[in-house]
């Protein structure tokens, strides 16, 4: 008996007891629907926790700042180790992070205080937004994308800087005392005014903060005034000249919501180093800063390897230091998310339990209406592994097409949960799209989530089932004797 005897007598039997299959069959089919279905829920909240992060931030980052990280500090005080001082955030413990596997990318993030220096254009206009020191080379790899310029040289690093897309309207005319500042959003006429500076035709200097410059009055658009340290363009020192390198992009498919693109200046950390030691020495302060940061960014290659550089950056005594990501909350919500889909998952899985008794049945069943038929395959000298495989095949058969009608009814019913509950056809007016529209940072998403392999596990799933049930019977089949089944009415 060939192949394809085999599967015309395991559909021809199918076919005659029509009814019987159907309803066997539709067993499987209510298991696997409950099954997917259960399981996109499952796999539809864990995407929105993760949309709901990715609107905080990049999954891949981790934040690093100095001081021993708590839980490994009680963690050697309980085994009796004495850590002593922490070792300090600076430049070799930043080199270091860089060589550890999986590492994309690291930084030092240091901010600029308004008293230290000052940033401006002629003697007019003044900068009153954020300055960061960062390592320029290390900006691509975290992200950052430009509109406009190139990156600098490293050989450019002590004048270049990269600024946001809105820093331009950030800079004071010093010498107004009223509407000293333009606007980057539009008027009542919906027009956006330019501002004071353009970074392409103008010249800027960074200059060396003064502390006795600190008495000048600035009124900002709204009416707001501000009376406090560098309101004023410093004087008195020189002026280190600026040159804007490039300006970062704001596409909604380049920004990383973890740095900001439009209203912060970054500079170089060296640079940053230098005019403050030129600060402290100038205004005679005493350095208290023994060239360590409170900061550094750490960009890695892949989600899933978050938590193995996180671990060597607070685990090791080499380095020990506190940090956080986004990663350490997506693994308790996944934990969480997993037990759901574990819950909802066995309570489906009882209905492919009933289902395979049922095919288990329909099998004996079958064979005790087909005794005389095996009999007379056995006298005409059909080999045993043949009806054992026409009785497997049968069993197959029935999980595999329940499994398809199974799928098929899932995608329905999820397409319904997303219109109807989830996000509204796409409009978020469903009965829980709001709800949905929240944990989402880019719009509604769907409820339920049907991903290939939840679709490839469930056929795999319920052709095994039907296998698994149908042996039993199979090896029951082939053990009747061939004498007794011709005798069998």
């Amino acid at each position: 008996m060939t192949i394809f005897d085999e599967i015309r007598m395991c559909l021809r039997n199918l076919w005659r007891r029509k009814m019987r299959t159907l309803l066997t069959t539709f067993g499987v089919v209510i298991g696997t629907c409950a099954i997917v279905v259960m399981v996109s829920l499952g796999v539809g909240m864990d995407a929105a926790q993760q949309s709901m992060l990715e609107g905080q931030g990049n999954l891949r980052l981790i934040q690093v700042y100095s001081g021993w990280d708590y839980e490994y500090y009680q963690e050697m005080q309980e085994k009796g180790v004495e850590l002593g001082e922490s070792p300090p955030l600076d430049y070799a413990a930043v080199q270091r992070m860089k060589q550890l596997d999986h590492v994309q990318a690291a930084t030092p993030m240091d901010n600029i205080w308004n008293d230290e220096f000052v940033l401006q254009s002629g003697d007019r206009y003044r900068y009153q937004g954020q300055i960061v020191g960062i390592d320029m080379a290390s900006m691509p790899g975290l992200g950052y994308q430009l509109a406009e310029g190139r990156w600098p040289t490293e050989s450019e690093y002590k004048n270049a800087v990269i600024v946001g897309s809105k820093t331009a309207y950030q800079f004071v005319d010093t010498k107004r005392k009223r509407d000293n500042m333009v606007s980057a959003y539009p008027d009542e006429n919906g027009v956006v005014k330019d501002p004071f500076v353009n970074w392409s035709r103008d010249r800027f200097f960074c200059a060396i903060g003064d502390p006795e410059a600190n008495n000048a009055e600035i009124s900002f658009g709204n009416g707001w005034m501000s009376q406090g340290p560098n309101s004023a363009i410093p004087t008195k020192y020189g002026k280190e000249p600026v040159k804007v390198a490039g300006v970062l992009s704001t596409d909604e498919a380049a920004i990383d919501r973890s740095f900001d693109s439009e209203y912060t200046i970054y500079m170089d950390v060296s640079r940053v180093q230098e005019l403050r030691k030129e600060y402290y020495k100038r205004n005679k302060i005493r350095n208290s800063n023994d060239g360590s940061y409170n900061n550094v960014y750490v960009m890695v290659d892949d989600v899933a390897n978050v938590t193995e550089v996180q671990d060597a950056i607070t685990r090791t005594r080499d380095f020990g230091f506190s940090a956080y990501s986004l990663t350490s909350q997506r693994e308790s919500m996944q934990q969480f998310t997993q037990t759901i889909q574990l819950v909802l998952g066995g309570l489906a899985g009882i209905s492919l339990l009933v289902a395979a008794l049922g095919i288990a049945n329909t099998m004996v069943m079958s064979i005790y209406e087909r005794t005389r038929e095996i009999g007379i395959m056995k006298v005409l000298g059909c080999m045993v592994g043949n009806i054992r495989t026409v009785f497997l095949m049968e069993a197959g058969c029935i999980g595999l097409l329940g499994g398809v009608l199974g799928v098929g009814i899932s995608y329905g019913i999820s397409f319904g949960l997303n219109v109807f509950l989830g996000a509204g056809g796409g409009d978020g007016s469903g009965l829980l799209g709001d709800l949905y529209m929240s944990w989402a940072s880019d719009g509604p998403i769907r409820i339920s989530i049907i991903p290939p392999w939840l679709v490839a596990g469930a056929l795999s799933f319920a052709i095994l089932v039907g296998l698994v049930s149908g042996f039993s019977p199979a090896n029951r089949a082939v053990k009747i004797s061939a004498l007794e089944a011709i005798k069998h009415e």
